[in-house]
C-alpha cells in the first residue's frame, strides 16, 4: 500500500498531467495573498516580489480588523500591464477550524486599472498539519466570458523547510518547489504550462 506521502505526490503529479495547456489570462493572477498565483482562503499580511514569465511585480497584502479583512496592492513593474496597479480585497466568511476550511470572498482590480470590470471570487483553504499538507480551491467569474472558472491547488512538505506544490487554473497547471530558509520567508520556484517560469520571494508578517 502507498504511504500518505507517496499518495500526495501522486495526486500532485496527476493534477499536473491533467492540464490542457491553454494560456492563462494574466488578469486573473495575484488577486490577494496566494501560494503560487491564485488566492487562498486565508487572510494574512505579506510582502512579495514576483517574476512571472515576462511579468514582474510587487504584491503587498495587509490583514485588518483581527484578520477579518485583507487589502492588497499589486504593482506591475514590467510586462503587458506595466505601470498599472491593482487594488484587491478579501473578506473572511469562515475562519479555518479543526474541520471547516477557511473561506473568503474577494474582489480584484477594485480600481479597474486593467479591466472595466471587477473580478469577484470565492476561495477556501484547509491545512492538515498531521500530514504537512495544505489544499485550496475556489472559483471566479471570468469578466470576458461571464463564466465561472475554478482553480485548486495543494502543497506538501517533503523535508524540513522544503515543500512541493501544484496549482491548476484555466486549464493550465503550475507546479514548483518552495524553500523556507527562515520563519516567515518563502522562496518559490515554479513552472506554468511547462514553459512559463515563476519566481516568488515572500515574507509573511506576524504583527
Amino acid at each position: 500500500m502507498l504511504s500518505r506521502n507517496k499518495l500526495v505526490v501522486l495526486f500532485l503529479f496527476l493534477m499536473i498531467l491533467g492540464g490542457a495547456f491553454a494560456e492563462t489570462p494574466t488578469y486573473s493572477r495575484y488577486m490577494g495573498s496566494a501560494n503560487f498565483a491564485m488566492p487562498t482562503g486565508s487572510v494574512r499580511s505579506s510582502y512579495s516580489y514576483v517574476n512571472d514569465s515576462s511579468n514582474s511585480g510587487m504584491l503587498i497584502s495587509q490583514a485588518l480588523m483581527n484578520n477579518f479583512l485583507e487589502l492588497s496592492y499589486y504593482k506591475h513593474l514590467s510586462g503587458d500591464h506595466e505601470g498599472k496597479n491593482l487594488l484587491n480585497c478579501k473578506v473572511r466568511l469562515i475562519e479555518e477550524g479543526t474541520i471547516m476550511p477557511g473561506i473568503v470572498w474577494g474582489a480584484s482590480d477594485v480600481n479597474t486599472q486593467i479591466l472595466d470590470k471587477r473580478i469577484y471570487y470565492f476561495s477556501a483553504t484547509k491545512s492538515f498539519e498531521t500530514f504537512g499538507c495544505t489544499i485550496h480551491g475556489g472559483y471566479y467569474k471570468d469578466p470576458y466570458k461571464s463564466t465561472k472558472t475554478s482553480f485548486y491547488g495543494a502543497e506538501k512538505m517533503i523535508f524540513p523547510l522544503i515543500s512541493i506544490g501544484a496549482e491548476y487554473e484555466h486549464d493550465t497547471p503550475t507546479y514548483g518547489i518552495k524553500l523556507t530558509p527562515m520563519p516567515g520567508l518563502d522562496l518559490v520556484i515554479g513552472q506554468r504550462d511547462g514553459k512559463e517560469e515563476l519566481y516568488n520571494i515572500c515574507y509573511y508578517a506576524t504583527y
